[in-house]
């Protein structure tokens, strides 16, 4: 099923697409400029027409509830034979993506599985679109960025977020952490294998397994310094002396 992104009101991202003759609800998923909702029509349904309707988001609150007729649909009659096929055919089917896809120049994220794809040591600009923040009140953190970052601005907080160069390809999860609140998922990215090898991740902090090897190098640097302070000082003294 398909409709062009806020022909309407209750026509957006997340909308449940309901009907009795459906396996499972669908539920609206935007690409560029359509939203698209895929459903199964029940393998056990009874010929006949069916209404399909709008129903609220399942997974976000919007603070209304959403329920009214979009179109209908009619199942054809059908055997056994091709009922258990379509039982079959159901089954072999992978499960849905849940990504997302919006319109260039659209703020990411601009939803939960707005998926956008960064190579190793790339960067995104972060923006909280409808989650309002305060200043340096929200980190985010995710296994595939250099470090945590917080978001700063007046009203709509935003950060720009790099990506390790050691990141590995695959699907990534933001936490959204902000300050007396539990911990969120907030959004995600895609890192892309890297192109070329001139990746170089900022200069920070040591690792402690780094920092514990250089340490006995440190040491003994520091013994000899301190040894070559000990001479130069009876040096001097011999010196006045003499």
């Amino acid at each position: 099923m398909t409709t062009e992104a806020m022909r309407s009101g209750d026509a957006f991202s997340g909308v449940r697409v309901t009907s009795p003759a459906f396996a499972a609800d669908g539920t609206f998923r935007m690409d560029d400029l359509l939203l698209k909702a895929v459903a199964t029509v029940s393998c056990t349904a009874e010929p006949g027409s069916y209404e399909v309707r709008f129903g609220s988001a399942a997974d976000v609150h919007l603070g209304v509830e959403i329920d009214r007729l979009w179109g209908s649909i009619r199942v054809a009659p059908a055997d056994a034979a091709e009922r258990a096929q379509c039982a079959r055919q159901v089954a072999a089917r992978p499960p849905e993506s849940m990504e997302e896809r919006y319109p260039a120049g659209s703020g990411w994220p601009s939803g939960p599985w707005d998926v956008r794809s960064v190579e190793p040591g790339g960067e995104l600009e972060a923006g909280d679109g409808l989650a309002m923040g305060d200043d340096g009140m929200v980190k985010l953190t995710s296994p595939g960025f250099t470090r945590p970052f917080l978001m700063h601005g007046a009203k709509l907080v935003s950060a720009t977020v790099r990506i390790r160069c050691d990141a590995e390809p695959g699907l990534y999860v933001v936490h959204w952490n902000e300050k007396g609140k539990p911990a969120r998922e907030w959004a995600r990215y895609r890192v892309t294998p890297a192109v070329g090898g001139h990746c170089q991740d900022p200069v920070g902090a040591p690792r402690a397994g780094a920092a514990r090897r250089a340490a006995p190098w440190l040491l003994g640097a520091a013994a000899v310094l301190a040894a070559a302070g000990a001479v130069g000082r009876v040096v001097r003294r011999r010196m006045r002396r003499a």
